[in-house]
């Protein structure tokens, strides 16, 4: 599927699932070079730059984090060209439905410094999937707050799991970034031959919005580290009691146990046979059981 958003002679081409037949349009009308469009059929999982004169082309991966979402990132590719923006994307992304209801005002608020151009929107559209990277880490953090708060009211068990899916996600969010660096770092290169070296140096905001990323997920990993030490402590102390008690209550019964089966062996031991000899042997039962609850208690074993 494919939808034009137009300003001036600048136009964002915003592709979903491209077929061959779009694909074919999409480089005859704009006349793309024919390397640059091999791939766009399908993800390619790999985060990369290229250009040919004219045109650049960018892979990125984006991460997801919400249970409802895959469980892989979500791929875009970017062909950006003087006059035009194309982006390919294989499911669909909220940020870009919000940032398609702004188009007008940003490519306005662009047009009013410099003449629009391709690039233009290329900073406008990372900007926007750059702000909802930023929107799924605090998204994380709320997670791993309630986390901790249902750590705290002893639900330890439940917890597993879930600080178990905000590690994975914290971890493919870090490995998704890291190829981010890489390709936009190169892609100044490219872009200042294509716009000059002006434009490139726009570029450098997303430096700063990378060192943010990272900086910000480096304090949820942590935060996560902690949080999951911290409840398998709990969970070890919780054994450890339940452990410390089912001896202390084996310790106690046995005895007695023992006590009961050699008196009901037969009459001839000492008391078997005597008035009030079941009492008897009850009363020393009790005794040897409070001695032994008494003894634990001193040693504070309960």
């Amino acid at each position: 599927m494919i939808v034009r958003y137009l300003q001036d002679n600048t136009a964002w081409i915003d592709v979903l699932e491209p077929t061959a037949e779009e694909i074919r349009e999409l480089m005859e009308e704009y006349a793309i070079d024919p390397g640059l469009v091999t791939d766009l059929a399908v993800p390619t999982r790999r985060a990369d730059v290229v250009s040919v004169p004219g045109a650049v082309k960018i892979t990125l991966d984006f991460p997801v984090v919400k249970l409802s979402q895959r469980e892989f990132p979500q791929e875009m590719k970017f062909i950006v060209t003087k006059n035009a923006l194309i982006t390919v994307r294989y499911a669909d992304i909220a940020a870009l439905h919000q940032f398609a209801k702004e188009f007008e005002v940003v490519a306005t608020l662009q047009k009013t410094r410099k003449r629009l151009h391709g690039g233009h929107l290329f900073l406008a559209v990372m900007n926007a999937l750059y702000g909802a990277l930023s929107q799924k880490l605090d998204y994380i953090e709320a997670r791993l707050v309630d986390i901790e708060e249902e750590i705290v009211s002893g639900r330890e068990k439940e917890m597993v799991l879930d600080l178990s899916q905000m590690s994975q996600r914290l971890i493919m969010f870090r490995q998704t970034l890291v190829g981010h660096e890489y390709v936009l770092e190169q892609a100044k290169t490219h872009f200042g031959a294509l716009f000059g070296a002006s434009f490139a140096a726009s570029l450098d905001t997303f430096d700063r919005a990378f060192a943010h990323l990272t900086q910000y997920l480096s304090t949820l990993a942590a935060t996560g580290i902690e949080l999951r030490e911290t409840n398998n402590t709990l969970l070890t102390t919780k054994q450890n009691e339940i452990m410390k008690t089912l001896t202390i209550l084996a310790s106690v019964t046995f005895p007695l146990a023992l006590l009961s089966s050699i008196f009901g062996m037969n009459t001839t031991l000492p008391l078997a046979g005597t008035r009030g000899d079941f009492w008897i042997v009850i009363g020393i039962m009790v005794v040897a059981a409070t001695v032994l609850f008494a003894f634990f208690r001193h040693k504070h074993w309960m």
